[in-house]
């Protein structure tokens, strides 16, 4: 695991953009979570982080079931401690991998709610 200085997402950004950002990253590792499935379902997964941050691709790694239960808000994402955005509450830290669990609130929310391709998917494992 790489740990990346504390930074700001750029004021410029707009929480829909932020969040934008966050839902293909969210993606991104969604695809990562499909392959590694079909080689080892029990071993950890590593991710990308999920934040609004335009030039990170920090990775870490955590285990399946705290991945799904992640899954199961549309709301929140994976990130990094120090990468948590003034749009994001934090709702669990997780140990060892250096990341959290945040949920976007407001504009951000809906954004994410509106590209959760789970929602969208039939054959994904969301319900």
């Amino acid at each position: 695991m790489s740990v990346q200085p504390a930074r700001e997402a750029p004021q410029s950004d707009s929480a829909a953009t932020g969040a934008r950002r966050q839902v293909l990253f969210r993606d991104l590792n969604e695809e990562m979570r499909r392959i590694a499935d079909s080689f080892d379902p029990d071993e950890a997964l590593e991710l990308c982080c999920e934040c609004e941050i335009g030039d990170c691709f920090v990775r870490f790694s955590i285990p399946h079931p705290q991945y799904e239960a992640v899954r199961r808000f549309p709301t929140r994402f994976l990130v990094l401690a120090d990468h948590v955005s003034p749009e994001e509450r934090i709702v669990e830290v997780l140990s060892g991998s250096g990341a959290v669990v945040v949920e976007k609130v407001g504009d951000g929310a809906r954004t994410a709610i509106l590209g959760d391709s789970r929602r969208h998917d039939r054959g994904g494992r969301a319900s």
